[in-house]
């Protein structure tokens, strides 16, 4: 029954194949973003699966120079954009999304993870000022706009960055651009734990000096490194980089590097490139020291931890999913010894990413019924995504 419904499936590539699918097939179809993949045995359905990429769907709609803002096509990739705003215009302008060079804009989206690049400029939640959107009943909707001063109402865009194609999907976008850095200086400081970076990374944070991205990546005890980058004019860069190395104590071993401002190479985006098992938490810099003291005695050495204490990513991998239920397990009992609830997000068993607030379970609680009742509003026979739960 499983080798079946993986052969019962059909890979989304334009708009029109989208429109096409949703018109003929109605809810007989489960529409699933990025490519094919296998699911496991106990995700039953009779319906067929739609993997949905947009890979041929590739138009720039709008490029205003100006206004720095352009509007495009979501089956573009990083590194098709960074080549149309950057070395080949005059204009040396930049969106700034930290992601493979192969990673379409549709995964961003879907995602909402900026990268290393969200700590000064902002998540694919601040960088997209509008969308071309297709409904599980074909329609098509537009939120937001061009720019930000023409638009009122509700902010329905963020509904659908970062919803991971549960209330519809994304086709195109209006992006805002920045001007493009000329120069980055970086440095890579390495330490014991992730807990003495930490504490480092709240020293630079509550310092005046503009950091341009700040991560860490490591195990609780086995070693922890720190990448700080500091981007713009070279010779603000390079004045700026000297008290940020005044303020870090000597017992830190650090290497540093300067170069022309490019995008990440894959060892930097190997700061924020999770684990099909990791657990995903929003957590202030005060309650990720909490979090590692809760899960001091559970961590194994070769546990890794990757934070982003500026944007309030907290991440943490597992090998298998018996370790993953249990590191959650001693999550939801520390959260409640302590009174307090943050919102984690992991794939459970089934496949399916599930958004749970760990710890006290009434907070927040609302925002559940509000969700499922707009899944209802927007997918009442659950045609998109069904690998999403809250």
């Amino acid at each position: 029954m499983a080798k079946e419904r993986q052969d019962a499936f059909e890979v989304i590539q334009s708009t029109a194949d989208l429109s096409s699918m949703i018109e003929k097939k109605g809810d007989e179809i489960h529409l699933l973003p990025g490519d094919r993949r296998s699911l496991p045995p106990q995700f039953s359905t009779e319906r067929r699966l739609g993997f949905v990429t947009l890979a041929k769907h590739k138009e720039i709609i709008e490029y205003s120079r100006s206004d720095q803002v352009i509007s495009l096509s979501l089956g573009i990739t990083v590194g098709e954009v960074m080549e149309i705003t950057g070395q080949k215009s005059d204009s040396k302008q930049f969106l700034p999304l930290s992601a493979p060079a192969q990673c379409t804009l549709f995964d961003v989206l879907n995602s909402a993870d900026g990268g290393l690049w969200e700590h000064s400029f902002g998540g694919p939640r601040d960088l997209v000022l509008g969308t071309q959107t297709v409904l599980a009943d074909g329609r098509t909707i537009k939120t937001g706009g061009k720019v930000v001063k023409n638009v009122t109402g509700y902010d329905t865009t963020k509904l659908f960055v970062g919803g991971r194609m549960h209330f519809g999907v994304p086709v195109s976008a209006h992006f805002r651009l920045y001007a493009r850095p000329e120069w980055t200086h970086a440095l890579s400081i390495s330490a014991g734990s992730v807990f003495d970076l930490l504490d480092l990374a709240g020293i630079y944070m509550q310092s005046d000096i503009p950091i341009t991205s700040l991560a860490i990546a490591g195990s609780q005890n086995n070693g922890a490194k720190m990448l700080v980058e500091l981007s713009g004019h070279r010779v603000v860069v390079d004045e700026l980089v000297k008290p940020l190395k005044e303020i870090t104590p000597s017992a830190f071993a650090m290497e540093e590097s300067a170069c022309e401002f490019q995008a990440h190479s894959e060892n930097q985006l190997q700061y924020c490139r999770l684990a099909e098992e990791a657990i995903e938490i929003s957590a202030s810099v005060s309650q990720m020291r909490l979090l590692l003291d809760i899960l001091n005695d559970v961590l194994s050495s070769c546990t890794e931890l990757k934070l982003r204490p500026g944007t309030g990513r907290f991440a943490i991998s597992s090998s298998t999913e018996e370790e993953k239920n249990a590191l959650l397990d001693h999550l939801r009992l520390g959260l409640e010894s302590q009174g307090l609830s943050l919102v984690a997000a992991y794939r459970d068993g089934m496949f399916e990413r599930r958004i749970e607030h760990l710890g006290v379970t009434t907070e927040g609680s609302s925002n559940g019924a509000i969700i499922r009742s707009l899944k209802v509003q927007f997918d009442k026979n659950r045609i998109l995504n069904p690998l999403v739960r809250w």
